[in-house]
C-alpha cells in the first residue's frame, strides 16, 4: 500500500500541473515540489510503479521529458478505499470516503464474493439492511435467528440432518424426576473474551428464560457446582432438552445485561465472534478457541446495501451493467436477501434466477406471509367478519394482483407449512360494517400494521388498499419498529406478518403460536384460560400441533397468505453451503475449494 507521504506528494503535484499530458524537465518538477531532482526521480518512479503517472524522461541537455497524471483526486481516493477494503480495513475506507453512498456502495459492490489467501478463507454477501441486535431472548428476525446460533450456544441444540436434540453446552443430562433435571456442562469452555463458561452463565440466562411464556413452567434454576444445573419445574415437561434448544434459551455471559451495547456486539461460546457491526456491514470471524469443531470460514462479512430495498432508478439494462461489473457471479446471495422489489420489477433475474431454474439449493419455504386479526378490535368479533376478511384479502385474489415477474416465487398458502391444508369453513360471511358510505371520506377504515424494513410488505399492502376499496373500505396501514410490532403493543385491526419455522418445523410451529406475544393475545381470541390449556396440553403431549394450528385457521384469526421459493446461489468455489429454513447456510462447515 502507498504511503500517506506519497499521495500527499502526488495530489500537490496534480493541483500544479494537471492531468492533461505535459512536455516538462525534470529540474522545473523538483522547483514546483520544493526538493532535489535525485527525490523528484524517485518520487517519479515510485508514483509510475503505483500506477498514478507516466513518466517518459528524454536524456540530452535542454530535451523535456514526457508526462502524464493518470489519477484524479476522485480516483485517487477510491483506489485507497479499495486498498484499504483489500487489508480488511473496512471501517477506514468508510472514513477516507466521508460516508458518501455515491462513491462507497458501487465499491462494495466490487468486493462482493470470496476470497481465499494464505490459507484465510472469506465470503462476502450483500444484505439488505442492518442487523443491531443479536441477543437471545428478544424479539428476532429470521436472519437474526440464524446468527445468533453461529454466535452462542444452548445447553442443547438441534442436529440439523436427523431434527433431534443433541448435546452442545451440556455434553449429559438427567431426568431425575418429572419436576427435576440435572445437566452437566463441558469443561474449559470459552466465550469470546476468554472468560471460561460456568453454571453461573447457565443459572442466570435460563432465570431470564423463565419470565418467557414458553419457559414459564421453569419454577427455579440452580448451581450445582461449577459445571452443574438443576432445573426444577412446576409442570412435567418430557421435552425440556428441545425447548432448552430454542433460541431464547442460548447462554449469555452473566455480566451480558452491564456489557455496554451487548445486542450489537455480543459475546457468546459459538463458532463464530462479532468483529465488528455497524451500518456499513457486519463481521465475524472464526473462534479459534471455540470447544467444538473450529469453522472451516475465517470470516464471512454481510455488506449492507440499504438500496437494494428500494426500487431502482436505473433502467433494466443499466442495473445489468452494474451488475455485471460488480462480477455477482462470484457472490454469495440468498434468496432473501435481495430485495423483493427487484423481483417485482424484473430486475434481478440474474441474481436470483427463476423458481423454474435448476439448482440443488431451493425448495419453498416453511413458513411464509400471514395476516392475523387482533382479537381486541371490534371488528372481528364474529367468525362471519373473519370469514368476510379471507375471501376479500384471499391470496388468490391477491396473487393476480401481482404482476409476472414475481408470481413465480410466491405460492399461496392454506397453512403455515406448505405440508399443510387447512382453511376456514366455508359458511356465512358479513363485512366489519354494514352502513355503505356517502362520500369518500366516510369511508370506513381498517388499519394495520407492519414492521419496517420489509420491502415486500408495501407492495402488499397497496394491493390490499385497491381490494378493500371496492368494498367501500380505506386501508390505513402503520411501519412499527420490529420490537414493537412482536410485542403487538398497537392498537389496530390487521396484522401482517410472516415467519419461518427451523428444524423441527411442527414444534416450532407451536412454539411461535404459544410462545410469541404477538400471537398470543389473538389465536385463542382473547380467552387466557383457553391459551393456558393448549399450552399445557402442550407439553404433556396430548395436544398435537397440527390440530393447534387447524384450530387457530378455521377461526379465522390467523390466515395465511403466501409461501416463498427459497434459493442459496453460491460461487462454485463454495463447499458444504447448504440452504436451511431460516434462508441461510452454516457458516462453520461451509468452505472454498482453492481453484
Amino acid at each position: 500500500m502507498t504511503s500517506r507521504r506519497l499521495e500527499q506528494q502526488y495530489l500537490r503535484l496534480l493541483n500544479l500541473v494537471g492531468v492533461q499530458p505535459v512536455e516538462i524537465t525534470l529540474q522545473e518538477l523538483a522547483d514546483k515540489l520544493s526538493c532535489s531532482k535525485r527525490h523528484m526521480r524517485t518520487l517519479l518512479v515510485q508514483m509510475q510503479q503505483a500506477g498514478w503517472l507516466i513518466w517518459q524522461a528524454e536524456a540530452g541537455r535542454g530535451r523535456r521529458s514526457h508526462l502524464q497524471l493518470l489519477r484524479n483526486t476522485h480516483q485517487l481516493l477510491i483506489e485507497k478505499a479499495e486498498q484499504l477494503l483489500d487489508a480488511g480495513d473496512f471501517n477506514g475506507a468508510i472514513a477516507l470516503l466521508g460516508k458518501d453512498k455515491q462513491l462507497i456502495t458501487p465499491l462494495l459492490r466490487t468486493k462482493l464474493g470470496y476470497r481465499v489467501r494464505d490459507d484465510y478463507q472469506a465470503l462476502r454477501i450483500p444484505y439488505y439492511r442492518t442487523m443491531p441486535n443479536l441477543c437471545p431472548g428478544t424479539p428476532l428476525r429470521r436472519s437474526e435467528r440464524h446468527l445468533v446460533r453461529q454466535i452462542f450456544n444452548g445447553l442443547t441444540r438441534i442436529d440439523e440432518e436427523t431434527g433431534e436434540v443433541t448435546t452442545d453446552l451440556a455434553h449429559r443430562w438427567r431426568r431425575l424426576a418429572p419436576l427435576h433435571w440435572r445437566f452437566y456442562l463441558r469443561p474449559a469452555v470459552q466465550f469470546h473474551d476468554g472468560r471460561e463458561l460456568s453454571s453461573r452463565d447457565v443459572v442466570s440466562s435460563l432465570t431470564r428464560c423463565a419470565k418467557l411464556p414458553l419457559f414459564s413452567h421453569i419454577r427455579q434454576v440452580s448451581q450445582h457446582g461449577l459445571l452443574g444445573v438443576v432445573i426444577e419445574l412446576n409442570q412435567p415437561d418430557s421435552q425440556l432438552p428441545l425447548l432448552l434448544a430454542h433460541h431464547s434459551a442460548l447462554i449469555l455471559p452473566e455480566d451480558s445485561v452491564s456489557q455496554p451495547d451487548f445486542a450489537k456486539h455480543p459475546v457468546g461460546t459459538g463458532p463464530y465472534r462479532v468483529a465488528e457491526n455497524d451500518d456499513w456491514h457486519l463481521q465475524m470471524k472464526s473462534f479459534d478457541h471455540y470447544f467444538g469443531f473450529r469453522g472451516l470460514l475465517d470470516e464471512v462479512e454481510v455488506l449492507i446495501f440499504p438500496d437494494l430495498a428500494r426500487q431502482p432508478s436505473t433502467s433494466p439494462q443499466a442495473l445489468s451493467e452494474q451488475l455485471s461489473i460488480a462480477n455477482i457471479q462470484s457472490a454469495t446471495w440468498l434468496s432473501s436477501s435481495i430485495s423483493d422489489i427487484d423481483y417485482v420489477s424484473g430486475f434481478a433475474a440474474g441474481l436470483t434466477g427463476k423458481p423454474s431454474d435448476a439448482t440443488q439449493e431451493m425448495f419453498l419455504e416453511r413458513g411464509g406471509y400471514f395476516l392475523l386479526c387482533d382479537s381486541r378490535s371490534p371488528h372481528w368479533r364474529s367468525i362471519k367478519q373473519r370469514c368476510w376478511l379471507r375471501e376479500t384479502l384471499n391470496p388468490y385474489n391477491l396473487i393476480q394482483r401481482l404482476i409476472d415477474p414475481i408470481r413465480p416465487f410466491w405460492v399461496p398458502a392454506s397453512s403455515v407449512l406448505p405440508t399443510w391444508f387447512h382453511g376456514i369453513d366455508s359458511g356465512d360471511k358479513c363485512s366489519p360494517f354494514t352502513t355503505p358510505p356517502v362520500t369518500p371520506d366516510e369511508m370506513p377504515v381498517l388499519t394495520l400494521a407492519y414492521h419496517a424494513q420489509h420491502p415486500e410488505y408495501a407492495m402488499l399492502v397497496t394491493e390490499m388498499t385497491h381490494i378493500l376499496a371496492t368494498q367501500g373500505i380505506r386501508l390505513e396501514a402503520s411501519e412499527l419498529d420490529y420490537t414493537t410490532w412482536a410485542s403487538g403493543d398497537a392498537n389496530v385491526d390487521l396484522w401482517l406478518g410472516t415467519v419461518n419455522f427451523a428444524i423441527p418445523e411442527e414444534w416450532n410451529v407451536a412454539a411461535w403460536l404459544l410462545g410469541s406475544p404477538l400471537l398470543r393475545q389473538s389465536i385463542t381470541g382473547g380467552d387466557e384460560d383457553r391459551l393456558q390449556a393448549y399450552l399445557n396440553d402442550w407439553r404433556n403431549q396430548s395436544l398435537n400441533v397440527e390440530q393447534l394450528i387447524r384450530d387457530v385457521i378455521a377461526t379465522g384469526w390467523l390466515q395465511p397468505l403466501f409461501h416463498h421459493w427459497m434459493r442459496l446461489k453460491a460461487p462454485e468455489q463454495a463447499q458444504g453451503a447448504h440452504l436451511n429454513n431460516l434462508g441461510w447456510f452454516d457458516f462453520q462447515t461451509t468452505w472454498l475449494e482453492p481453484e
